[in-house]
């Protein structure tokens, strides 16, 4: 007897592992095979419906591949995508063949199905709003309608566009009349604030007139003081922190755009403490006068929210100025306006700039 070489002995040991693996997992083998032929035969099943109404002589196509695919799936097994997509091919043959049976009952089947199939395409021209040739029928009809959707789509597509230039353009026209109108307002603000000016100079001439030639100088020299100091604070400050107005009653209104604070909090930024110390060098030119911060914001967000931000940041900036003029704490009055006073539109985001500002007010003094 004839000793076995390496290789044969490499080839048996191989087969007898694998007869090893089957004898210890037959169940396993067994369980998935018997689960296969059972959703086959589920499927042989949905397909012996559709052949009782004529799907393997009326649509052989359909019927030879999914008979093909079934027996793939039964020899080689499947999976879960591959089972569900056979179930649906087998519920679909069983609809096809009961229309083509249905359709083959009637006296004129071919005639009924070609009018079924036009009536659809006028359905689904009338849906979308769109003619259809009456000469045509089939396939022809069907082939006439996409075109004239597709046309359709296109025209609506460039009523769309034009649509879309049309309203750039009227948002750009009620911007710019917005432009304008606001600087209507601002020219009618200043021709106002001059006109009284000049009603006060008015009545203070005829205060002069009337009262002691001295009295009437003196009170002339402390306006002409007040009006050096308020010209000197707003040449101290650049157009980018801060504006100085005088009211009509002499309230002196440092509105002061340049402190930056971050999103949402009462936080200074860093480098803030040269723009603070030029508004507390400003509130010092007027000691006698009684001093309120006040703190605003844009309309971005709900209003108590703002009206809680804005008061803590006019807090924020009080008690930097208090430290600044050595000041007892809590000395400085602060109020949060929040959203309810703008001074620019909120509609631009250099209107929201300049309405989220602290308004340093000094009423009174000298």
């Amino acid at each position: 007897m004839k000793a076995f070489t390496a290789p044969c002995r490499q080839q048996i040991a191989l087969v007898g592992l694998l007869l090893g693996l089957m004898v210890l997992a037959p169940s396993a083998w067994a369980q998935g095979s018997g689960q296969d032929s059972a959703r086959v035969e589920e499927l042989r099943d949905g397909m012996d419906l559709a052949k009782k109404n004529g799907a393997k002589g009326q649509l052989p196509h359909a019927w030879w591949d999914l008979d093909n695919r079934l027996d793939e799936a039964k020899k080689n097994g499947a999976t879960d995508a591959q089972w569900q997509s056979l179930e649906t091919d087998v519920q679909r043959l069983q609809n096809a063949a009961a229309f083509v049976a249905k359709m083959r009952q009637q006296k004129s089947g071919m005639e009924a199905l070609l009018g079924r199939f036009d009536q659809s395409l006028e359905e689904i021209a009338a849906l979308y709003g769109v003619r259809t040739d009456p000469i045509l029928s089939g396939q022809r009809a069907a082939e006439d309608l996409l075109e004239n959707l597709s046309q359709s789509n296109f025209e609506r597509q460039v009523q769309i566009d034009s649509l879309s230039v049309t309203n750039r353009r009227l948002q750009e026209t009620v911007a710019n009349k917005v432009v304008y109108q606001d600087s209507m307002i601002t020219a009618l603000q200043v021709e106002v604030s001059a006109l009284r000016q000049k009603l006060w100079e008015t009545e203070l001439r005829a205060g002069v007139a009337e009262a002691d030639r001295s009295a009437a100088e003196n009170v002339l020299s402390q306006k002409q003081a007040r009006e050096a100091a308020i010209a000197g604070l707003r040449a101290s400050f650049g157009p980018d922190e801060a504006e100085v107005l005088l009211t009509p009653d002499g309230t002196i209104v440092m509105r002061v755009f340049g402190l930056s604070f971050g999103v949402g909090s009462a936080d200074l930024k860093s480098g803030q403490q040269a723009l603070i110390t030029k508004v507390a060098a400003a509130v010092q030119q007027f000691p006698e006068g009684e001093v309120r911060i006040e703190g605003h914001t844009d309309d971005t967000g709900s209003r108590d929210a703002n009206l809680r931000l804005s008061r803590r940041r006019a807090e924020t900036v009080a008690r930097k100025l208090e430290e600044d003029l050595g000041l007892a704490p809590d000395t400085v009055i602060t109020e949060g306006i929040g959203p309810d006073r703008p001074i620019a539109l909120n509609s631009t985001s250099e209107g929201r700039a300049r309405n989220r500002r602290i308004d340093v007010v000094i009423a009174g003094g000298s």
